[in-house]
């Protein structure tokens, strides 16, 4: 078998790390900058009306579309929809679904994110191989090959997992505050969408972009009641599909926009606030592993460290 040096780790680790970083790199440039957004709009969009379908189409994207999009994004995206081309449908159904509910990161589809991960663990598998290469013999090698291995398998899942919690989070903390403004808009005599579109442009969060997404949709044609379950398909939140819910189902009945939303914006603090109280009481539990580990030795080594000498001193 052959023997690797040190050396030679340093560097395809390097190099693997190398190229990594430039796959991250790379992938923040999936969204077009806010200059090329308003040449596009201003300058491009007019010109580009009078021309013919495909030549606008061709002239878009050359001009909206960076090199670095054209070029490494481009192969990346190819590369990771051949590799996720051999994924079940449901499977492919369930991703989309929760690359939805996470907010498309980066603009991935189901298969691209199969293939990202299935290049996340060949990348795992060669260098848990060269790792278990230093020395075939030794066990330490076997099993540092195998946990790295099984961290680049996990590690997409965990941080698309990571991505939905932060998400849902942050429309959970800012939901209240919404609906405050919501009640406060309709009983000031604004309509339930104006209401909507005023939320959406004072708050700057992901609550308020979904909220002006709804109008948007709205604006476009579709029902309020299927952009509001649009809405609750998007978020996956309890608290959300009640609100939605309660919309539905005062739309259906003739009640008052403004008191239901008065009545859930009460609901969803008080919710709030249990959640907050139920942090408060999980907290003792989570601070006994640095209290056994790292302040328990060293509260005895302080007080037990001067007696040692004399204590082994009887003992002999």
């Amino acid at each position: 078998m052959m023997n690797f040096n040190w050396v030679e780790l340093g560097l395809m680790v390097f190099l693997v790390t190398a190229g990594l970083g430039l796959v991250g790199w790379g992938l923040k440039y999936f969204d077009t900058s806010e200059v090329n957004k308003r040449i596009q709009t201003f300058i491009l969009a007019p010109h580009l009306a009078s021309l013919s379908a495909n030549l606008s189409e061709l002239r878009g994207e050359n001009y909206s579309e960076s090199f670095l999009q054209r070029t490494l994004v481009a192969w990346l995206n190819a590369l990771m929809s051949n590799l996720g081309r051999l994924t079940p449908a449901q499977s492919v159904q369930e991703l989309n679904r929760r690359l939805l509910v996470a907010g498309n990161p980066y603009n991935l589809r189901a298969q691209q994110f199969y293939g990202l991960r299935l290049l996340f663990m060949l990348v795992g598998l060669a260098l848990g191989f060269f790792i278990y290469q230093l020395n075939p013999r030794s066990s330490t090698n076997l099993l540092l090959g195998l946990a790295v291995f099984l961290i680049s398998a996990v590690a997409p899942g965990l941080w698309l997992g990571v991505r939905i919690r932060n998400r849902q989070d942050a429309i959970r903390r800012n939901l209240p505050d919404a609906l405050d403004m919501l009640s406060v808009c309709a009983a000031a005599g604004l309509s339930f969408d104006q209401s909507l579109l005023r939320v959406g442009q004072t708050f700057k969060t992901t609550i308020g972009q979904e909220f002006a997404r709804v109008v948007a949709e709205m604006e476009v044609g579709v029902s309020r009641q299927q952009a509001l379950r649009n809405l609750q398909v998007r978020v996956d939140l309890a608290e959300l599909s009640s609100f939605v819910a309660m919309i539905v189902q005062s739309e259906v009945l003739g009640m008052s926009i403004s008191d239901v939303l008065h009545a859930q914006a009460e609901q969803m603090r008080i919710q709030r606030q249990h959640r907050a109280k139920e942090a408060a009481q999980r907290l003792p539990a989570k601070m006994m592993i640095p209290l056994v580990f790292f302040i328990f030795p060293a509260l005895l080594a302080v007080l037990l460290g001067p007696s040692i000498p004399e204590i082994m001193g009887l003992l002999r």
